[in-house]
């Protein structure tokens, strides 16, 4: 018998993602947008919207002209990839051979052999699974099957679990499918198109040489693909439950060095068995279970994924030294989040250059002392506001600097965190102590109109004692601010 494939899919993923976190805009219109800004364009949308005519392409202002009732907000490659590891976590409880598709973000491949006997039929075990996508408020089909993409089209359009008994129904389902669902290139379902081939049974119909030939080798591949002549191999995502070591301390303690001691013991025990799976701690959770209270939890991340207690019992040191729990501990949990050793072998001559890994654990060393957020870098972030185009984010890492020569002459604007005024004379210029002796500009910023508008005239100004100052004058009222100096 013919191995079997299941596909979940999960149609149009951002804008799930979207509704999930703004469960009020359900009943309007909604899109994701590449940026929150008025003119970013829109990369998906809503049946609302679309049935008011707003299509993807399209600027967010325009789109706010045809429907003022159209909420629109960004959605981060970061956002997705959390929700694919929850889904990815929530299918691997179902079945342990899980692949991720690499090229569809909605789309999961599970091996469901030998798990009909376990649930009773392969029927209540693709209802179990698509249970899961319900608890996730998650709206998608589930269809086993006999290929990849014949069963992923089959899953196309619908919303339920579906058994396929028979390759020749995968097929017969499967050639049903409308390609402008299937998220071929555009070049190619256009260029179908005006062949008058609208359904994937018109697509496999024409011979795959002629379409290698005709519409490039991807044409060909997705033509092999849902003609089940191309089979690429499982390639089940790796996972590892979480490992813990419990300690009870009898009788409860209350004392940091004890408590270290305790935490000490359990780790060599944690790391014994993270060492007999060949598998290495990423992170550190600790739960202290205390008397009449609450649990008091901590999370710890070394550097990198390691082995060496002695440098994690370090960070524990840091975390709890001046931890107030409140009450005296009855028992220490340590959960570790396993990892995959990188292959990485120390270096055993080192001579005198510097180690790689230095600032790493030094800033592993920061965030168990102060906290996660201890430690940031700035990022540069779409806004027209200057003071908007970056932000800082916490870090676990530091890029090596690049030591390739730049263009020299580089100019380093250094933004105040507030704009200070700055007084003006009777002709409209700023004063300064030195005094300006010129003004470069004006460099116009505008924009805001959405919300409250803004007028800026930005001007280089340099003083008497070579200072470059950065100002800018503000339209509304005339005045002038400081807004950083230029090195």
């Amino acid at each position: 018998m013919r191995a079997r494939v299941a596909c979940v899919d999960i149609p149009a993923l951002p804008l799930q993602l979207l509704a999930r976190a703004h469960p009020s805009w359900r009943d309007a219109p909604f899109a994701v947008v590449e940026a929150d800004e008025p003119q970013a364009k829109i990369e998906w949308v809503d049946p609302r919207a679309a049935a008011l005519r707003i299509r993807v392409g399209m600027r967010y202002a325009s789109a706010l002209s045809i429907s003022r009732d159209l909420r629109a907000a960004p959605v981060s490659v970061a956002d997705i990839a959390a929700l694919r590891a929850q889904i990815l976590e929530s299918l691997q409880a179902r079945t342990p051979r899980v692949e991720p598709d690499a090229e569809r973000p909605g789309v999961f491949w599970l091996d469901p052999s030998g798990l009909g006997p376990l649930f009773g039929s392969l029927e209540k075990w693709s209802a179990h699974v698509h249970g899961a996508l319900t608890t996730l408020e998650l709206r998608g089909a589930v269809v086993v099957g006999f290929a990849r993409l014949p069963a992923w089209a089959v899953a196309r359009g619908r919303d339920d679990a579906l058994v396929l008994r028979s390759a020749a129904e995968e097929a017969e389902l499967a050639g049903r499918a409308r390609l402008v669902h299937l998220d071929l290139p555009p070049e190619l379902r256009s260029a179908l198109a005006a062949l008058d081939v609208h359904h994937l049974s018109g697509f496999l119909a024409l011979p795959r040489g002629e379409v290698g030939l005709r519409f490039g080798p991807e044409a060909s591949r997705l033509h092999a693909l849902f003609d089940d002549a191309l089979r690429p191999p499982m390639q089940p995502a790796g996972f590892e439950e979480p490992i813990a070591i419990e300690a009870e301390l009898d009788p409860p303690d209350d004392d940091a060095n004890r408590l270290l001691f305790c935490v000490k013991g359990a780790l060599h025990a944690l790391m014994a068995e993270l060492g007999a799976r060949s598998l290495a701690l990423r992170a550190l959770t600790l739960r202290f279970e205390l008397e009449r209270h609450p649990d008091h939890v901590e999370h710890l991340e070394p550097a990198r994924a390691t082995r060496d207690a002695g440098s994690v019992i370090e960070l524990v040191r840091l975390r709890i030294a001046d931890v107030r729990l409140g009450a005296r501990v009855e028992r220490v949990v340590l959960v570790a989040e396993p990892a995959r050793l990188d292959g990485r072998q120390l270096e055993l001559f080192r001579g005198r250059r510097r180690d790689p890994d230095a600032a790493a654990r030094s800033i592993a060393r920061l965030r168990a002392a102060f906290g996660d957020p201890s430690v940031t870098r700035a990022v540069v972030r779409d806004a027209w506001l200057p003071e908007h185009r970056f932000a800082y984010e916490p870090t676990t890492s530091v890029d090596a600097p690049d030591p390739s020569p730049g263009d020299g002459g580089a100019l380093v604007r250094r933004v105040l965190p507030r704009p200070e005024a700055v007084p003006h004379g009777r002709d409209g210029r700023p004063r300064t102590q030195p005094p300006l002796v010129e003004l470069t500009g004006p460099y116009r910023v505008q924009g805001g109109w959405w919300m409250q508008e803004t007028l800026r005239d930005y001007w280089f100004g340099e003083r008497a004692d070579g200072a470059l100052l950065w100002l800018y004058q503000d339209g509304s009222t005339g005045g002038w601010f400081l807004h950083g100096h230029v090195d």
